[in-house]
């Protein structure tokens, strides 16, 4: 993905050097760059225009990248990617400011060449990432969470933008209405699959390479799919008392881990994971044998076996 980062660079500007490098840091620190990886590989089943393709492509990333810096925020984390945070680094109110210009020049980069309801697309999956984010917030510590309440978090937080990026690709490509519609779905389902596994890493990952401490959301109340499967088992009650601490430490959350593997939390979260994966190459079979097709269904193993 090394032109939507350096569409990224070269156009995302400010005459703050703070935010800039800020942004640049986050840039050039890596990541997945799936959604963008997903715009272009629909796109390229229709009418491709690099010239709009790359934009909107870019513009998703970097709502992703603004969303990432704000829950940092929020979570008070210090590592992002193995790295210095934007808040670590910079301070919250450099971070917010990062932020908040980075959604700005998403909108602000795309407004000329997207169609109008690609923009109001785009613009209702932000404001549903945000309710989403906000939901998580208010349900922090919330040992009453169900897994329909987890799974309907997540749509909001995570598979709409995987959603977005299919459906822009597809419907600015000029592909069938049919096509457009199996894309979104399509996105919907990978991006359940995707943030499950990631939910499931902050329990089994290694750290080096997740980039940031196992159980960090547990340290923060935010409690997902292993644990929730959890505390509905004869474990409940060991983790319920630990967690009524609030104030965990190390010991704390090693224990915690333990008791959710043994309860068969992770497994259960590894066959959801998988079953929305399975949902998701469903939907591909809208498309002829090509090229991007096989590229889509690599994409939808690959979240399955990602590690960090």
């Amino acid at each position: 993905m090394k032109k939507i980062d350096e569409f990224i660079l070269a156009n995302v500007k400010t005459n703050s050097p703070t935010i800039k490098k800020a942004i640049d840091d986050l840039v050039l620190s890596g990541g997945k760059r799936i959604r963008p990886l997903l715009v272009i590989a629909i796109a390229r089943m229709g009418e491709y225009s690099e010239e709009k393709i790359i934009p909107i492509a870019a513009s998703i990333e970097i709502m992703h990248m603004a969303t990432l810096i704000h829950d940092d925020i929020i979570d008070d984390s210090k590592m992002r990617r193995g790295q210095k945070s934007v808040q670590s680094k910079y301070g919250k109110e450099t971070a917010v400011f990062t932020g908040d210009f980075l959604f700005s020049q998403a909108f602000n980069l795309i407004a000329d060449i997207i169609s109008k309801e690609n923009l109001k697309l785009i613009a209702k999956g932000v404001k549903a990432i945000c309710e989403g984010e906000i939901e998580q917030f208010d349900n922090r510590y919330n040992l009453d969470l169900s897994i329909k309440k987890y799974l309907k978090r997540i749509y909001r937080k995570t598979a709409l933008l995987f959603a977005i990026s299919c459906e822009s690709g597809a419907s600015q490509a000029g592909l069938p209405k049919e096509m457009i519609r199996a894309m979104r779905h399509f996105g919907l389902e990978i991006g359940t699959a995707f943030q499950i596994v990631d939910d499931i890493l902050d329990y089994e990952g290694v750290e080096r390479v997740v980039g940031k401490p196992l159980g960090s959301d547990l340290l923060n109340g935010i409690y997902t799919l292993p644990l929730i499967y959890a505390l509905k088992t004869d474990r409940k009650k060991v983790i319920e008392g630990i967690l009524r601490k609030r104030d965990l430490s190390r010991r704390d959350v090693n224990r915690i881990i333990k008791e959710v593997k043994l309860s068969g939390g992770i497994d259960y979260a590894k066959e959801l994971a998988l079953k929305y994966v399975k949902k998701a190459i469903k939907y591909l079979e809208v498309i002829p044998d090509c090229e991007q097709k096989s590229l889509m269904m690599d994409i939808a193993d690959d979240v399955l076996k990602r590690n960090h």
